[in-house]
């Protein structure tokens, strides 16, 4: 696949994207966007990819909007109908698509950049990565489910902090806050976000997206809608080949092949 602004490379069951405007620090754009909610389509159809990894190239993962190409005059309902649409066509399905997903953070992950990273399942952060809900010092709101996003990972009243001075937060406090999963050092960064992935990709795919969808239903279920989610999912997997290929495997004392098979 040929890009403007992105890079894509498939392996060991792995759609690596990386973000490829390192000269501006891989801010977004329409060209971004439009690329990235292409990409998404055609690795959700794609069942030869088992898990996402997520970076940027350079020396940063997103700095957010590319601030030279704003304009404050233009058209209010112009500007909420793009909006709209980077929302349905890139954020949604970047947090529903049904593959784990891996951000690699490789430095300044900044406003929508920041929330990029946020849809991702698990944030693993170089030790120079940084961390800002900028978006107050240009007069704006969190975008990208940032206000959800980083709630759901960092508690209320940290994300009112955080999106209120839109200060700079550093590895170590991400990880403190629960914003990262884990942070490693920049040189090893990319080998073991790849190495979580590819462990990951070798899981049951269908299980795997019955657990992401209903862990993503669960801060806003009850316990009860929780527990007839879980019921439904679980007789489904009693019933699928995973199952039956999981307990063979065992039986069998080897490690399961959950590759999905045609026909």
């Amino acid at each position: 696949m040929a890009f403007e602004t992105l890079l894509y490379d498939a392996a060991d069951r792995v759609g690596t994207i990386t973000f490829n405007r390192p000269e501006a620090l891989n801010a977004t754009n329409d060209v971004f966007y439009r690329e990235l909610a292409g990409l998404l389509r055609d690795i959700a159809r794609d069942d030869s990819i088992g898990a996402v990894l997520m970076t940027g190239a350079g020396r940063g993962f997103c700095a957010g909007a590319d601030v030279r190409a704003m304009d404050p005059a233009a058209d209010l309902i112009a500007k909420r109908k793009r909006h709209r649409w980077i929302l349905s066509d890139v954020l949604r399905p970047l947090v529903d698509i049904e593959k784990p997903v891996i951000a690699a953070v490789n430095g300044p992950a900044v406003g929508a950049g920041f929330n990029l990273a946020l849809a991702a399942d698990i944030l693993i952060a170089s030790d120079s990565a940084i961390f800002s809900q900028i978006f107050t010092r240009l007069g704006l709101v969190p975008d990208l489910g940032g206000l959800h996003l980083l709630t759901r990972v960092a508690g209320l009243n940290k994300a009112k902090e955080i999106c209120f001075t839109a200060r700079k937060i550093d590895a170590a406090e991400a990880l403190s806050l629960g914003i990262a999963n884990r942070v490693v050092p920049q040189a090893a960064l990319m080998s073991e976000a790849r190495a979580l992935a590819v462990e990951i990709a070798k899981g049951p795919p269908v299980a795997l997206a019955q657990i992401k969808m209903l862990l993503n239903k669960s801060s806003n279920a009850t316990l009860e809608q929780m527990l007839e989610y879980e019921s439904y999912a679980q007789t489904l997997s009693y019933a699928g080949a995973e199952h039956r290929e999981g307990v063979a495997a065992f039986r069998e004392r080897r490690q399961p092949d959950f590759t999905p098979r045609k026909g």
